[in-house]
């Protein structure tokens, strides 16, 4: 299965689960280019969020995934005084977010150690889909 498809199904797993537990969520499409500003607009209770979702294969994550126009266009989302963008990432079948803020901030973080799970990189910055969206 190609990255592309990966990305699409995990995508659409996320906008299920969110609208699971009552928000409304919008799935971007891509433009002919296959650009979009971030996967997914998510609201609930009047708070509005910015997703950005990724499957990470090896125990590194690094921020420059993160497209010029994306990166514009949470800058602009938190400039127009919405809550901080959320980038999900799956790996080794487990989801996690971190706030595009402290992703920035750290700029590289690590996946690993012998449990392969997120490390917080001493910042607390990664929780579980559940500890954010519910």
């Amino acid at each position: 299965m190609t990255n592309k498809k990966l990305g699409t199904l995990f995508e659409r797993k996320i906008c299920q689960m969110l609208a699971d537990i009552g928000y409304w969520v919008h799935f971007i499409v891509p433009d002919t280019r296959g650009a979009q500003p971030f996967d997914i607009v998510a609201v609930k209770n009047g708070i509005s969020y910015a997703i950005d979702c990724k499957t990470c294969i090896s125990n590194t994550f690094n921020i420059s995934r993160l497209e010029d126009n994306q990166i514009m266009a949470f800058e602009r989302w938190i400039k127009c005084g919405n809550t901080d963008p959320v980038i999900v990432v799956e790996h080794n079948d487990q989801i996690y977010c971190v706030s595009y803020t402290a992703l920035k901030a750290v700029k590289k973080c690590k996946l690993g150690g012998s449990n392969e799970k997120l490390e917080d990189c001493g910042n607390n910055m990664f929780c579980s889909f559940d500890d954010k969206f519910n």
